[in-house]
């Protein structure tokens, strides 16, 4: 505080000095008065957040001797009514006969604004008024106060627009799936504005499975349009806890909406939302199964044939890479081995693989031979691998494990 009081202390006897040296001129004479104009009045920031006005004045000493920056009381009209007001005053000084160029910041946020003025919600610009009282702390003018006005007026903020958007399945497995989405958004606005989030919402029968926000990066300039490309991971369970019977369906329809996420107060006006209709692929793990032992040849060397089913019912094909096997009858080993060109699993099908096998052995073609005699059931276990490729990405299932079991009869 010390440093200030001895500064006005010492430009006030240099001014008394001053005066005291012209000898004959009276005191109020000898001080002419300063002069003050408008420079300028710019928006040095704007978004949603609220504008930061920079107003400047220009300021020239006449006089032969340094004197002290003025105070200036501000005050910011909009539509004619009081808005917000402020003092700016300093320590600093005016040399002799210089001019100097004062900035006098205001700012305010569009939150503020709005709850003073509702009425420029819906508008796209607000008139202001800038009035200003400035005053010099110099003895004989101290009480002349200075006034200025200037008028102009603020852009308000429009909301982005989505002017268009696309979605569709990126990539998809059996926990769920990647809906990839390219949004389109316009701003309408003057000045360049940061690219908002898209919040997102997937739902299914007019209920909301889940919903996030994706990020658009950069900025986008006046008046241009901005994609912005967003992902969104929808899991299986969520759609089956929605609709259960999906589970036994190839496809499920759906709705993704899309609007851009602002600040308050934009958040809590109208939102600009646009709804995209999307059929869910649901993928169906294909189901493997024993299908029975058929006869071919009775005799020293027993003749049969092993059948597997695979219900396919998806809509697409599966191709079965490789397929390993172990099959046993009341316990006994009847046959091992590896089917290396198996058919394929057609979209929508059930696909019988038959498996062709010789059995030699006295002790097991006896039990076999009495086993048709008596005509009874026989329980079996069949354990083993399968792979499954279908050049669908996420779809590819390079080990399938089978543990069948069962009781069958030999036809």
């Amino acid at each position: 505080m010390q440093e200030p009081i001895m500064k006005n202390v010492k430009l006030f006897f240099l001014i008394c000095l001053s005066l005291f040296l012209m000898g004959c001129q009276s005191y109020s004479s000898a001080v002419r008065e300063p002069r003050v104009s408008f420079n300028s009045v710019d928006i040095a920031r704007i978004n949603f957040d609220g504008v930061n006005l920079i107003t400047r004045i220009d300021v020239t000493n006449p006089n032969w001797f340094p004197i002290p920056l003025p105070k200036i009381d501000w005050e910011l009209f909009v539509n004619s009514a009081p808005f917000i007001q402020g003092l700016l005053s300093n320590d600093e000084s005016i040399r002799s006969r210089g001019t100097v160029t004062l900035d006098i910041p205001m700012s305010f946020t569009f939150d503020g604004l709005y709850r003073s003025f509702a009425s420029v919600i819906d508008s796209k610009e607000a008139a202001y008024n800038i009035a200003l009282g400035i005053s010099f702390p110099i003895p004989v003018i101290e009480s002349i106060v200075y006034n200025l006005d200037f008028s102009g007026v603020i852009p308000i903020p429009q909301l982005p627009r989505l002017t268009s958007a696309s979605v569709s399945v990126a990539n998809f497995d059996y926990s769920g799936l990647v809906l990839a989405s390219t949004i389109n958004v316009e701003n309408p606005n003057g000045f360049p504005i940061a690219f908002p989030e898209i919040d997102w919402d997937f739902g299914l029968n007019g209920i909301s499975v889940t919903n996030n926000k994706g990020l658009g990066t950069g900025v986008i300039a006046p008046g241009a349009v901005a994609p912005a490309n967003i992902n969104m991971n929808i899991s299986y369970a969520d759609i089956f806890e929605i609709v259960s019977s999906a589970r036994n369906r190839n496809e499920v329809d759906s709705l993704v909406s899309l609007a851009a996420a602002l600040p308050s107060p934009f958040s809590s006006g109208a939102e600009n939302r646009l709804g995209i209709p999307v059929t869910i692929p649901i993928i169906q793990k294909p189901e493997v199964s024993f299908q029975g032992i058929t006869r071919r040849a009775l005799g020293r060397t027993m003749e049969f044939v092993l059948n597997w089913e695979v219900n396919n019912r998806n809509n697409f094909d599966f191709e079965i890479g490789e397929f390993n096997y172990n099959f046993l009858v009341n316990n006994r080993s009847w046959a091992e081995g590896l089917v290396t060109n198996p058919p394929i699993a057609r979209a929508g099908s059930r696909t019988i693989i038959p498996v062709a096998i010789s059995i030699s052995a006295p002790p097991i073609v006896a039990e076999i031979v009495d086993i048709i005699n008596r005509g009874v059931a026989v329980n079996y276990t069949t354990t083993g691998n399968m792979s499954f490729f279908s050049g669908v990405p996420g779809m590819d299932i390079p080990d399938f494990p089978l543990n069948l079991s069962g009781s069958t009869r030999i036809r």
